[in-house]
């Protein structure tokens, strides 16, 4: 048999890769779909715990009690169901509490209700478990992870608020009825509008200044946390229209490709005689800062046809490429020079042996600031009077 048709045997996998679970990357999406399922469930019981009263199967000083936990459990997980999807480690963490309150509450008011949510939670985490690996996606103390831990506290103040107040039900006036009535008086209570029910004792009184120290700073700062991003999304896109609205005013200005201080003292030149410039550069800290400064910049990649359309490569009237990296310099001026032929291209080279491949690449006008540097020096050192080959006496 000749040696060219032989084949090694495959070695079999392991048993242990046989037995992994496949990547969470596959199951994502079902996991977080299965957790706002389980959350929609548990919440689903809570409600109906609240209207259509279970007996208890024994009695315990908790009993009654099960609608506020399994429905901030439910809301906790449809919270936490997006997180999952993007694989948070966070997320998994607080998703370890779910069961912990539906188990506490189904152990002290044990009803067919509190017993279904605590089962529910519980193989939800048995499901999520085997992929605890693939939790890894953001940092466990970034703002993700600040986003989480103040949708827990306002969860954890609303249950507290709800479970005193029916508690506490015969110590106000008037008395607290059901759990939508505990329900109303936390929430008006924590959003500092105000409640109909007032407090007859001094348990009562108590309760109410503790509800409002820990429920009104969770409440806002929730408010806060969830609220902001949006906005600042919505503020960043309102900066995007303006910035293409006056990109789309220029005509006749030049372009300067970079941020280092050849870019910017070319910027001030140009405002100087009255020619309108833009400044490219894919550094957002220093295009933030030359923005504060009052230069017209744009974030965005010099070598992209895209970026340069959008500062309107086809109505300049020249570019000018000073980049950090040659390289970065000479790849943008191939991109400028095969979409305009006849633009005007000036490129700033930090070394010598640059100059040469910018004027091949396609620029107009290549300066080494190498060479322009030294000819300055040996001019200063020679004196005013002297000329090329000619030694002063």
């Amino acid at each position: 048999m000749p040696a060219s048709s032989r084949r090694k045997p495959t070695a079999a996998p392991p048993i242990e890769d046989e037995l992994r679970p496949p990547p969470l990357i596959y199951r994502t999406w079902a996991i977080g779909t299965i957790t706002a399922a389980v959350g929609t469930a548990i919440l689903t019981l809570a409600f109906l715990s609240a209207y259509y009263t279970e007996p208890a199967l024994y009695s315990d000083f908790l009993v009654g009690y099960d609608p506020p936990f399994d429905g901030v459990a439910g809301t906790l997980l449809l919270a936490l169901s997006f997180r999952i999807r993007d694989r948070s480690p966070v997320a998994w963490m607080f998703a370890l509490l779910v069961p912990a309150l539906t188990i506490f509450i189904a152990l002290f008011s044990a009803n067919l209700y509190s017993i279904a949510a605590a089962g529910l939670a519980t193989v939800l985490v048995g499901l999520i478990y085997p992929y605890r690996a693939g939790f890894y996606r953001g940092s466990a103390t970034g703002p993700e992870a600040t986003q989480l831990l103040v949708i827990v506290a306002a969860l954890m103040s609303l249950l507290f608020g709800m479970a005193g107040s029916r508690a506490l039900s015969a110590q106000f006036s008037p008395p607290i009825g059901g759990w939508a009535d505990s329900l109303y008086f936390t929430i008006s209570t924590v959003s500092t509008n105000g409640s109909n029910y007032l407090p007859m004792t001094d348990a009562a009184r108590e309760f109410v200044v503790l509800l409002i120290l820990l429920g009104v700073g969770t409440f806002l700062s929730a408010v806060v946390v969830l609220f902001l991003p949006t906005l600042e999304r919505r503020l960043e896109a309102i900066a995007a229209r303006l910035e293409r609205a006056q990109m789309d005013d220029l005509s006749q200005h030049v372009i300067i490709c970079g941020t280092t201080s050849e870019a910017r003292a070319t910027a001030d030149v140009l405002r100087e005689r009255g020619i309108r410039a833009v400044l490219l550069s894919a550094d957002p800290k220093a295009v933030d800062h030359l923005r504060s400064e009052g230069y017209r910049t744009h974030l965005g990649d010099p070598s992209s046809e895209e970026e340069l359309h959008s500062v309107g490569i086809d109505r300049a009237r020249a570019l000018v490429v000073s980049q950090e990296s040659d390289a970065e310099s000479l790849l943008t001026v191939i991109t400028a020079r095969a979409m305009l032929p006849n633009l005007r291209i000036v490129a700033v080279a930090t070394a010598q042996a640059s100059a040469a491949k910018l004027r091949k690449a396609g620029a107009n006008e290549t300066i080494s600031l190498v060479a322009l540097a030294a000819g300055l020096v040996s001019t200063a050192a020679l004196g005013p009077s002297s000329k090329p080959g000619k030694t002063p006496s």
